[in-house]
């Protein structure tokens, strides 16, 4: 690992909330690098993703792209990592906890060979579901689909200590028992010894792609996608236009309960699923601004989505601006808010405080919904360049949350760590603490009420405590602390007056925080020094 960084990231909208990052870590090689999701285990995390790098961080690479497995501590440091694959592309999609202590690792395969132990479809891509222990060491592994193409998108554990996998296939043999045209929507169950429980096929006469599913509280599924609906197949509901988001409910035996089309005469499509009380939320991805879909920004927007349990909609409503933004995951927050996680490359509507360079570079964006769809905060969190994220949110707790996407840059604004070659993505990982959801503003940093003199600074820096912070000077525990960009303490300055000055004659030249807590409110900023003439 090259870089293990604690920092503050200070507010960037017009809402009244703030960020804290704990830490953060960057991770990869010279070539491109992709998180795609993460757990939490015993003292640390496992992070999934992609690699085609064979230096840095990367101890092998089989051929091309490998998935990648990383194990770290709680603080983002490297224990041990892992490549898988073969020789002609591999790459993981999901972590899932399997029974016993191991993990389902779910992802895709173009290989015969390396980890791959049997392909009996070669030359094509198909599912590939693998598990592992506690080590990364691989128990067992299954190539599922047939000789046409098959793309797995993500999946979800059973209740039964399994897993299902969906995506699409265009296969008609094989492990594809039903094929009707072109692409279908395609789920697959495995046991905990890799074997082939069932599979299940929805689609139509033309294009379904599957890119959402959960296991329900009756035992059945919930499948979102999106279809271009024509004819024949068991996916018959009524279109709104191109293409629209699908949601199909399963019974436990795999029977259809009912479906929907959700959208508009553009296209629309879902990739996020959760059950709530009494009902279901779904997200996904909207280009229309007609039929179910009102308040579209422009061009891509996030469209959530509650449902009764029978599909029937309660509230809608479109986040964005008028470029494009994605999301792959929902989260429900213990309060009845959800959690957003997403990316967006747009500076307008309902973002603010976008980094990015240009208008086709990302920043990773967070939102909080009200349980009645109510825009109650959002934050874009990133640098100037290209930050993104796939299904990479852990939920701690309310108000807590680890996050692995990838960066192509920085140190640059809330990215204080890089790629080993900039512009090729790494693997970027941060904890964000403190987030208050609610809209009260307590227990957070605030910005600027310090006066510091001066900044930059050379020998000598004085924090001026201004009267509206509460007169509590000189009490156990009223300091200025003040760390370096590795979170590493270089100064603890008791506050005795309003003037407290810091000797930084021995202090290199850099960036650095300072923090000051007094009866449960925390201030903090940055101070520059510069040892060279000013």
């Amino acid at each position: 690992m090259r870089y293990l960084v604690f920092l503050l990231l200070l507010p960037a909208t017009a809402f009244t909330q703030t960020l804290q990052i704990e830490w953060q870590a960057c991770f990869g090689g010279s070539e491109t690098d992709y998180a795609t999701d993460i757990i939490e285990i015993e003292n640390g995390f496992f992070l999934t993703g992609n690699t085609n790098s064979i230096d840095g961080d990367i101890s092998i690479n089989h051929g091309f792209e490998d998935g990648w497995l990383i194990k770290t501590d709680n603080l983002g440091n490297i224990i041990w990592e892992k490549t898988y694959g073969g020789s002609h592309g591999d790459g993981l999609h999901n972590i899932f906890y399997a029974p016993d202590g191991n993990y389902y690792l779910v992802g895709g395969s173009n290989s015969s060979d390396g980890d791959i132990s049997y392909d009996p479809y070669p030359n094509t891509l198909d599912f590939w579901i693998v598990i592992i222990d506690s080590l990364g060491n691989m128990l067992c592994d299954k190539i599922v689909g047939g000789n046409g193409h098959d793309q797995l998108w993500t999946g979800t554990t059973t209740t039964d200590g399994g897993v299902v996998a969906i995506g699409w296939t265009n296969s008609e043999d094989g492990d594809v028992s039903v094929h009707y045209d072109m692409y279908d929507i395609w789920m697959v169950k495995l046991n905990s010894h890799c074997e082939i429980e069932w599979d299940f096929t929805i689609g139509n006469n033309y294009l379904d792609f599957g890119h959402a599913i959960i296991q329900t509280s009756d035992g059945g599924f919930l499948v979102g996608g999106t279809s271009k609906i024509t004819e024949g197949g068991n996916l018959n509901c009524q279109s709104h236009g191109q293409a629209d988001g699908v949601l199909i409910k399963l019974d436990s035996l795999r029977n259809i309960e009912w479906q929907q089309c959700y959208g508009g005469s553009d296209y629309d499509g879902i990739t996020a699923v959760i059950e709530v009380s009494e009902g279901f939320v779904f997200a996904g991805y909207v280009n229309s601004d007609d039929g179910d879909i009102t308040g579209w920004h422009g061009e891509n927007d996030i469209w959530v989505v509650r449902i009764d349990y029978f599909g029937n909609i309660i509230w809608q409503n479109c986040l964005g601006g008028s470029r494009s933004e994605f999301i792959s995951k929902l989260i429900l927050n213990d309060d009845g808010n959800l959690i957003i996680p997403g990316y967006t490359n747009s500076n307008d509507g309902d973002i603010t405080g976008n980094h990015t360079f240009n208008d086709f570079e990302f920043d990773i964006w967070f939102i909080t919904l009200s349980s009645d769809g109510e825009l109650l905060w959002q934050q874009c969190i990133g640098g100037d360049r290209n930050e993104s994220l796939d299904f990479g949110v852990i939920k701690k707790n309310d108000h807590d949350f680890i996050i692995a996407g990838q960066t192509n840059f920085g140190p640059s604004y809330d990215v204080q760590c890089g790629p080993l070659v900039e512009q090729f993505a790494d693997f970027w990982v941060f904890e964000i603490d403190s987030l208050d959801t609610t809209g009260a503003v307590e227990n957070h940093y605030e910005q600027d009420v310090i006066d510091v003199y001066p900044n930059p600074a050379k020998e000598y820096v004085e924090f001026q405590v201004p009267g509206s912070i509460p007169p509590t000077a000189g009490q156990v525990g009223c300091e200025v602390r003040v760390v370096n960009l590795f979170g590493q303490e270089v100064a603890n300055l008791p506050v005795k007056s309003e003037k407290t000055v810091w000797d930084c004659r021995e202090v290199k030249t850099g960036v650095y925080f300072y923090f000051v807590e007094q009866e449960g409110k925390r201030y903090s900023g940055k101070v520059v020094i510069n040892k060279q003439d000013f």
